[in-house]
């Protein structure tokens, strides 16, 4: 197999040398003495940089306006697109720096300010990514160096919030990790790393958290061509473990590729009448076993798409009670309420946020899975937080300050809704900061029940 070892020296070569070009070009572009042709005369095209915009935010629930120096940029960027290439102007001695604001489309208030120092004659990206309450934009150099014959050049950001520092892995189709080193390893999150120059050829691209071997994504092979420039942006789509890539090109166009992960996640909550506790298997087997009533199991890894899950009975092995073929948005996470009785049992897919809250923060997600209260209010310490949750929504939640070590309680009250009549209270649940939660209401106004899961 072939070894990438010597991707960590060809990147720190290529680091140096950026970075130090790059600062001896600015020092001498703000001095005036960095022209265009080098005989004392500014040209048109040392005055011009370019820029494009990439949408990673997955939970602004609207579109980004992009400002440049207060003038419009960009309009109704959505997440997962991005914005090609266009012309702004360079830094100069009169104005040697400006500024990109980015709002969610309706908000009065900026969720991103940048200031940024374009050089002329320079391809630069602006990236944003993370929660939309601990966003994050990263102005970044697109300027490259020939890789030379039968090589490539690539660089990571890490832009996936929770995960952690993660490694890539680039290796022949199904290659065993275990008797490799990471292509690029321990990416902290937030960063770029310096380009790695490799060997051309046809890749499996696999991300794991750093120093682990547990794959939290996974594609297809594809291949990277001679003296080709690439960028890797590792992101979330709410999940709490896994990640999706966006594949950028370093050329002039900005050509872009997303790879969907290869993975999903799931997890099977038992809000049904049914007497038994429930097995549920995945394309025949068994991957769940003896899931009681209000009780919900961790998240399982499985391939996206449409897996098919069947649930049966403990107490009636063999016989099928339900029988699905959910389909599970690449690199997410989903909850599975197995709902109803034993002769109607049914399903509800939920699609889970589990980005990291805000800082100092825990979120709660209030799930009304009751069989006969159409409208919940939800109570928190008493007060009315939440009014007419809907039966089977997973779009009610909140954020509460939690401490991240001794954790804080609160009390959850549900009552009918318009009404004070409390159907459960739930008067001690401690929520740790830095969490994300789930509280579901199960059962008849008569026997309510509630389960609270941590979902990352």
């Amino acid at each position: 197999m072939r070894s990438f070892l010597s991707a960590a020296s060809s990147q720190r070569c290529l680091t140096d040398r950026f970075g130090l070009v790059a600062i001896l070009c600015a020092v001498t572009f703000l001095l005036g003495s960095c022209t265009g042709g080098g005989n004392g005369v500014t040209t048109v095209a040392s005055t011009k940089a370019s820029m494009r915009v990439v949408n990673l935010i997955p939970n602004a629930n609207a579109p980004l306006n992009i400002t440049l120096d207060g003038n419009s940029f960009a309009s109704g960027v959505a997440f997962e697109s991005i914005q090609p290439y266009q012309q702004i102007n360079a830094i100069t001695q009169n104005n040697p720096t400006s500024t990109i604001q980015a709002n969610v489309a309706g908000s009065i208030s900026s969720l991103l300010t940048t200031t940024i120092v374009p050089l002329g004659e320079t391809n630069y990206s602006y990236i944003m990514f993370g929660p939309v309450t601990q966003a994050v934009g990263q102005f970044i150099n697109d300027t490259v160096i020939d890789s030379g014959a039968g090589n490539f050049n690539l660089r990571v950001i890490n832009g996936a919030a929770g995960v952690g520092a993660i490694d890539v892995y680039l290796t022949p189709l199904g290659a065993d990790l275990n008797t490799v080193s990471p292509t690029i390893g321990g990416v902290g999150y937030g960063s770029p790393t310096g380009f790695a120059t490799l060997p051309v050829g046809s890749f499996e691209l696999r991300v794991t958290p750093a120093g682990s071997k547990t794959v939290i994504f996974d594609s297809l092979p594809r291949d990277y061509a001679e003296r080709g420039q690439f960028e890797i942006v590792v992101y979330s789509r709410e999940s709490g473990t896994l990640v999706n890539v966006a594949l950028l090109s370093l050329d002039s166009s900005g050509t872009e590729t997303f790879l969907n992960n290869l993975l999903a996640q799931f997890k099977v909550v038992n809000v049904s009448q049914v007497a038994s506790p429930l097995n549920v298997f995945v394309n025949g087997t068994l991957l769940l076993s003896n899931i009681p009533y209000a009780g919900a199991s961790a998240y399982q890894k499985t391939t996206a798409a449409m897996p098919t899950l069947t649930v049966e009975a403990t107490s009636t092995p063999g016989a099928t009670l339900l029988s699905i073929q959910p389909n599970l948005k690449p690199g997410s996470d989903s909850s599975i309420l197995l709902e109803g009785s034993a002769g109607a049992l049914a399903a509800v897919i939920l699609v889970d946020n589990n980005l990291p809250p805000g800082l100092g923060n825990a979120r709660v997600r209030f799930v009304n899975a009751s069989i006969d209260v159409p409208l919940l209010d939800v109570f928190v310490n008493f007060s009315r937080q939440l009014s007419s949750v809907p039966q089977n929504s997973g779009a009610y939640s909140l954020e509460f300050t939690a401490d991240a070590v001794a954790g804080t309680t609160y009390q959850f009250g549900f009552n009918i809704a318009g009404t004070a009549q409390t159907l459960l209270n739930l008067p001690a649940v401690t929520l740790l900061g830095g969490h994300s939660y789930s509280i579901y209401v199960a059962g008849s106004a008569t026997t309510l029940a509630g389960a609270v899961t941590q979902d990352n």
